[in-house]
């Protein structure tokens, strides 16, 4: 028994041996390393707000390891700058070892302090690599903007235009008072942020080539076309309003209208001249008895529909481009007129006192795009007149007056939201003369007229 313990004993101490003599030790060579890029740039950042985080490689091209003394932030714990090495955050990081044919990654973000200035500012930094008496650099840079900011706020008269505006939470335009926005205007929205219109009234002014432009605050370029980064324009019971030349982008809805008044002498809204796209839901909402006016106009792509009529109201819309492509798992109809709502068991009907459709463009990418799903009610009448629609059921009532039905409009580009049209096109000299706008969304005179925001001559 003994004998046999004693050869256990030698077999442990030999295999203890060989495993350790096994071990590849780390040889360390005075070769040179590389970077993914030179500089680190920044998409244009608003002061305060943190960007989205970038990250970039140090490649290892020896056969052996390499080691740096130091990687370090040179702008140090004031940097505006965050840098994340091999896992790690922290300004220094000491003693980093590569493998032969290895890469290590480093993750860098920034957040501006407020400048006080209107044009937008650089800032620059570096991060150090030292090795021995080996040094290089990698740059960063960012552009940073100030903002006015909108906290939760109650607003009113008119916003300056010599840098942009930032609304948190909402921006609120209260009862009985009024909100200008002048051409070049333009609005930037946190997260679930809302322009809130409440018993007031909105004034949008822009200009052609200079709209007065909603979006989202996340300005790097991955989120250009990123539906539902912040809420929408909410009239609630609204003073009548008028947005003139804007672009309305990446919310979850572009207008949404409430109102619980049965009649009403004036529009709750007017919108002319205007492109609404890449909502999460809805394109234009109005409910429950609101009344809406909209003149070439572009609304594309929503989770849920461009245009959902809802629950009775008033409805004149003319020479406008409703369209839905690329909103993935969409199932709904792009343009549906509905006059009632459902609490439980119970419907609820309410009169659509107006629903005047002329010269509209209803295509998308589904077969269906047309949903009319009405009530009995004495006031329930609708026209459509000279407008191109896409849908199997091409109806034959008397309220589609010289209706096209499921001809390609030969749009431009779907994709970057181009609709304008190539010829030829059913949309071409098919609109109806006595309802066409003076002039297109583009300011150019209609002369066929065209069918949609525009007019190709």
């Amino acid at each position: 028994m003994n004998r046999f313990f004693g050869f256990l004993v030698f077999f442990m101490v030999l295999s203890g041996v060989l495993v350790t003599s096994c071990k590849k030790d780390s040889i360390f060579v005075n070769g040179d390393f590389s970077f993914s890029t030179d500089t680190l740039l920044f998409d244009t950042v608003f002061t305060t707000i943190g960007s989205a985080t970038k990250h970039f490689k140090v490649y290892n091209g020896n056969n052996g390891s390499i080691k740096f003394d130091e990687i370090r932030l040179m702008g140090g714990d004031n940097s505006a700058f965050r840098l994340n090495f091999d896992g790690a955050p922290g300004v220094v990081h000491e003693d980093i070892e590569m493998y032969g044919k290895d890469s290590l990654f480093g993750f860098v973000d920034v957040t501006l302090d407020v400048n006080g200035g209107n044009y937008p500012m650089v800032y620059l930094d570096s991060i150090r690599f030292t090795r021995g008496n080996k040094i290089k650099y990698l740059y960063l840079a960012v552009w940073g903007q100030d903002v006015y900011i909108h906290n939760r706020d109650i607003t009113e008269g008119v916003w300056p235009t010599d840098k942009p505006h930032l609304v948190y939470g909402y921006t609120a335009v209260d009862s009985a008072k009024s909100l200008t926005l002048l051409p070049g205007t333009k609005i930037h929205f946190h997260k679930n942020a809302t322009f809130l219109v409440y018993k007031g009234s909105l004034s949008v002014q822009g200009a052609p080539g200079n709209e007065v432009v909603f979006q989202g605050d996340r300005l790097e370029s991955f989120y250009d076309e990123v539906p539902g980064q912040w809420y929408g324009l909410r009239f609630v019971e609204a003073r009548p309003s008028d947005i003139d030349y804007a672009i309305i982008k990446n919310g979850q809805v572009g207008v949404q209208i409430d109102s619980t008044a049965t009649s009403a002498p004036n529009y709750t809204v007017e919108v002319k001249n205007t492109k609404i796209f890449n909502k999460s839901y809805f394109g234009v909402y109005p409910v429950a008895g609101a009344r809406l006016k909209m003149e070439n106009c572009v609304i594309n792509n929503a989770g849920i529909a461009s245009a959902y009529l809802f629950a009775g109201g008033g409805y004149n819309f003319v020479n406008c481009t409703f369209a839905n492509y690329n909103a993935p798992g969409r199932t709904t109809p792009l343009f549906v007129l509905q006059n009632y709502f459902k609490n439980g068991n119970t419907i609820y009907v309410r009169a659509i006192e107006e629903a005047l459709f002329a010269n509209c463009v209803i295509y998308g990418g589904q077969t269906n795009e047309l949903s009319i799903d009405l009530e009995d009610h004495p006031q329930m009448s609708y026209t459509f007149d000279h407008c191109l629609i896409k849908n199997s059921d091409v109806y034959t009532d008397p309220q589609f007056l010289n209706c096209l039905w499921n001809q390609n409009p030969n749009f431009v580009s779907i994709e970057e939201n181009d609709f304008k049209f190539n010829l030829p096109s059913p949309l071409n000299n098919n609109g109806s003369s006595t309802y066409a706008t003076g002039s297109d969304i583009e300011g150019t005179p209609r002369t066929g007229p065209d069918i949609g925001a525009y007019e190709v001559n």
